[in-house]
């Protein structure tokens, strides 16, 4: 019992205190009582599981930003992960899809090392992660915070509304948009306003996402919205630049969801307000609609630029405020891994190649979907665009099993590799504070390409391999050989010491980006846990051929610029 005091008395000093062996803390708009876990290396933490920072986006604050908690009078039990927002999930190779969640999920899973030696005047470095899914699925993976929780650091989750729900426009004033990064904003400023009663660190908050939650984090960095709320950020495999993290003909397409659903079109604020009445599973089932063919694009609904507003997230196109120098200048990391192409590419294997035959036989319209050009190019002009890539890519060799590791090079190219450069020129041109480039090609013993093939053939590495390879997942154990177990421990330490000081630690020294190099990039090659070194290449993601394509991409007044 004495022992048991004690802890109380430690945990209490920090803001965390122990309610019948239940953690629990005292925030500025209640009492919240966790449950506790217990980590990687068996210590025990306290864990806060669906704390909620916006009023439920239900009813007819669908469609709108998100509007803060109220504060609460009886303690507040945060126990559970099940409220994840609504979803339209992938049935890889399949090319089905399923809806699970629910319309009620603005909440934050936050976790707490409950070590009772930390003083009062050491609070936490806080992680603040976001999850990725091409804006149109994702949510927290069980236990994903029990290696780096070790670290001595607060793990953060938010949920944020996805595809429809997140993301529909009208490019006007009925629906402005980019729901789900103003969820976003809204849960770190929960975050740095609340976090001292957990006992983090509010002026040292880092941002970390993969994929879509990469493009968001880089987003957070070009919005006056976030400006403040964070001190450094990691984005993997995607960025604000990234051609699918900029939604197209977004009014068009909120029309083609009301004409689906049988709602007005004559005027899109009867529509809306008939959209609102729709149930919210009927709403995310009708997204297979605009993802017609091998569910591509893979991305219909994300981010947009607003219409200026006081309330808008982003009223000018990424590349215009990159250029322009007007970002939040803290510390970023961002890269990309060897294969990224393999998503979506590896849903299209199969023993009997069928999908890969349609791809080739049917090559110049899956293009347009493939790599999203549609509203980019002409559609005069799409078949020889087309054509284009796939001689650069494949000569004349057809798309097929033997051929494969060329369209996951085209696709990676495409999807992270070209814009991805490009974002860390123009971050490291408009920043003052450095900027890092990684390319991760370090094989683990298990690969996220299970998830779409259910094989254990090695196709590379894949899109999330290096984020998983931290966090674990369903697929990825760390712990499955020694060399694993290293590259975890550099990548785990990667994201700690950014968390902690704002500068990636790792051995050797990793130089930061240089501008004055023009059109060229230097980068860290993470290759093997022993095998680390700088590198530099002036045509990263063959950008050269990918800009004389000629998309309508992070353009200002028609004309590319020059980062």
């Amino acid at each position: 019992m004495k022992n048991f005091n004690l802890v109380a008395v430690i945990l209490a000093s920090v803001g965390v205190c122990l309610c019948q062996d239940y953690p629990s803390v005292v925030t500025n708009l209640g009492t919240i009582i966790g449950h506790y876990k217990t980590s990687f290396h068996r210590y025990r933490y306290a864990a806060y599981e669906g704390v909620p920072y916006a009023l439920p986006p239900i009813g007819n604050r669908r469609f709108q930003p998100p509007e803060p908690i109220k504060a609460w009078e009886k303690p507040l039990s945060a126990v559970s992960l099940e409220k994840k927002c609504l979803e339209h999930k992938r049935r890889p190779n399949e090319f089905g899809s399923y809806v699970e969640g629910v319309e009620d999920c603005l909440y934050l899973h936050i976790y707490v090392p409950t070590k009772p030696n930390t003083p009062k005047d050491s609070p936490y470095p806080v992680i603040f992660y976001i999850h990725g899914g091409s804006f149109q699925m994702g949510s927290i993976d069980h236990d994903e915070e029990k290696y780096l929780i070790d670290h001595d650091v607060v793990y953060v989750h938010a949920n944020y509304r996805l595809g429809v729900l997140g993301f529909l426009s009208t490019e006007d004033d009925v629906v402005a948009g980019n729901m789900g990064l103003k969820d976003q904003s809204l849960a770190l400023r929960w975050v740095k306003e609340n976090i001292a009663a957990f006992g983090g660190d509010p002026e040292r908050i880092t941002l970390i996402g993969h994929s879509a939650g990469a493009a968001s984090v880089h987003y957070h960095y070009l919005s006056p919205m976030s400006a403040g709320l964070f001190h450094a950020g990691i984005s993997h495999s995607g960025t604000a630049l990234d051609y699918l993290a900029q939604a197209k003909n977004s009014r068009g397409k909120a029309l083609e969801l009301g004409e689906i659903l049988g709602c007005p079109t004559e005027s899109v604020r009867s529509m809306v307000q008939c959209l609102k009445k729709v149930p919210a599973r009927s709403l995310v089932e009708a997204q297979i609609k605009f993802s017609p063919i091998l569910m591509l694009p893979a991305r219909p609904f994300g981010p947009v630029v607003e219409k200026v507003s006081e309330g808008s997230f982003i009223d000018r196109p990424p590349i215009e405020i990159l250029t322009n120098g007007d970002v939040y200048d803290v510390p970023w990391v961002t890269g990309v891994v060897s294969e990224d192409g393999l998503y979506p590419t590896a849903e299209f294997v199969t023993p009997d190649e069928k999908i890969l035959r349609r791809i080739d036989e049917d090559w110049e319209m899956i293009a347009t979907l493939l790599h999203d050009y549609n509203y980019t190019i002409a559609r005069e002009n799409h078949a020889e665009v087309a054509r284009k890539i796939r001689r650069h890519y494949l000569g004349d060799e057809p798309i097929n099993r033997a051929n494969l590791h060329r369209l996951i090079k085209m696709v990676g190219d495409r999807t992270y590799y070209v814009d991805g450069a490009k974002a860390a020129r123009a971050q490291a041109e408009a920043n003052e504070t450095p900027v890092w480039f990684y390319y991760y090609s370090y094989r683990a013993t298990d690969s996220r390409t299970k998830e779409s093939t259910h094989t254990d053939e090695n196709l590379g590495v894949a899109h999330g391999d290096d984020v998983y390879l931290v966090i674990g997942n369903d697929v990825i154990d760390p712990t499955k050989s020694k060399d694993d177990m290293k590259m975890h421990h550099i990548l785990a330490n990667l994201w700690v010491s950014v968390a902690k000081h704002g500068e990636p630690n790792v051995s050797p020294s990793w130089t930061k980006m240089d501008p004055s190099k023009k059109l060229g990039m230097n980068y860290l090659h993470i290759a093997m846990p022993e095998s680390l070194e700088m590198k530099f290449s002036d045509d990263f993601g063959q950008r050269s051929f990918w800009d004389s394509l000629g998309f309508d991409e992070n353009k200002i007044d028609g004309e590319f610029v020059d980062v």
